[in-house]
């Protein structure tokens, strides 16, 4: 009996061993590097951009998938390379940047003051799965502009954005964020002209 038990878990262990795990896929999210307008820019001040604020299951690299039980799972061979905060971050500063809506942006980890201070929460950042077949991408982010000495927020807006994904799997996943990210960026864009102009900061 020991040498049959010794046998099983020789072999137990060599099938372990022989069981090839696919390597891990890191992907991230390059914001849109298009050439600024030569036009100066609009608001003669500056803007900080603040860390956005993440709920701590979205704190992570982890690569989630959401079901349409409500259950969320991560992607065992799939991950980002960065927090999807630290990612959409970098997409909203570049679209910004094109649009030279503001003299100057100041970055999170600057010591310097600002004119204006963008705060945000990200409540959502998932591949959301419908019956099974079909997905999309899937971000909830609010936003708030805050004047940093009265600490009075002069505006706020809520965005909810969907990208459909070109497939059910990690890969579409990310070219589905990938586009809500952008879309994303040109809302936020948008919106802080608008309240620029209703504020008469603009023409």
């Amino acid at each position: 009996m020991k040498r049959i038990a010794l046998f099983i878990t020789i072999v137990v262990l060599f099938t372990g061993c022989s069981t090839v795990r696919p390597p891990i896929k890191e992907y991230t999210l390059l914001p849109s590097y298009t050439p600024a307008h030569d036009s100066p820019a609009s608001f003669n001040g500056t803007l900080k951009l603040s860390s956005t604020r993440s709920i701590a299951s979205l704190a992570s690299t982890q690569f989630y998938y959401l079901k349409e039980d409500s259950s969320i799972n991560a992607y065992l061979y799939s991950k980002w390379s960065d927090t999807p905060s630290s990612m959409i971050d970098r997409s909203v500063t570049s679209s910004l940047q094109k649009e030279q809506l503001f003299e100057t942006l100041i970055p999170p980890t600057s010591s310097a003051t600002a004119d204006l201070i963008l705060e945000s929460d990200l409540n959502a950042f998932y591949h959301r799965f419908h019956n099974g077949s079909t997905s999309e991408g899937f971000i909830n982010i609010t936003y708030r502009l805050i004047n940093p000495k009265t600490k009075i927020t002069i505006a706020s807006k809520h965005f909810t954005i969907i990208e459909p994904s070109p497939s059910s799997d990690a890969k579409g996943g990310v070219i589905a964020l990938g586009n809500a990210t952008h879309n994303l960026s040109e809302q936020c864009a948008s919106w802080l002209t608008l309240i620029l102009k209703e504020n008469k900061w603009i023409k």
